[in-house]
């Protein structure tokens, strides 16, 4: 019986969860001159909340895909080699969800968004102190067709 519980208490978790996909390693992109180029969301170091200055940048990348009639994006969390691998990958993850939350308030079909971890830019590679390069730390949204 406790079983039963525990599997309808997750169960209630996860329907509260965003209804956004949440696909690991595959992002349908488009392609050609009339692409949209992508976006770059920045973050601070640790951290998945945005900056006041990237909401009018994400503000704006949703209107382009609207305009453009852009029929997916794909968001691809990122982070810099400093700390622990796993946490990178949440933290990426984090970075994504964060937004493509905002890209849904501002307007933009969840069922359209597919969110992507991808930590730790450059894989295995060190550069010692540019480890913690704050272009790494971003989010990048990149359009489809």
């Amino acid at each position: 019986m406790k079983r039963i519980g525990a599997l309808i208490a997750a169960g209630i978790v996860l329907a509260a969860t965003p209804s956004f996909a949440q696909t690991v390693g595959t992002c349908p992109r488009g392609g050609g001159s009339t692409q949209p180029q992508p976006v770059r969301i920045l973050f601070d170091l640790n951290s998945s909340h945005l900056r006041p200055a990237e909401k009018p940048i994400i503000a704006q990348a949703v209107k382009t895909a609207k305009d453009r009639q852009v029929s997916a994006v794909c968001l691809i969390g990122h982070t810099d080699k400093l700390g622990d691998k796993a946490y990178n990958l949440k933290l990426a993850r984090a970075r994504a969800q964060t937004v493509a939350a905002e890209m849904i308030r501002d307007g933009y079909p969840a069922k359209n968004i597919t969110i992507v971890a991808d930590p730790e830019a450059f894989g295995n590679m060190s550069f010692g102190n540019d480890n913690a390069s704050e272009i790494d730390r971003k989010v990048t949204i990149f359009y489809a067709r």
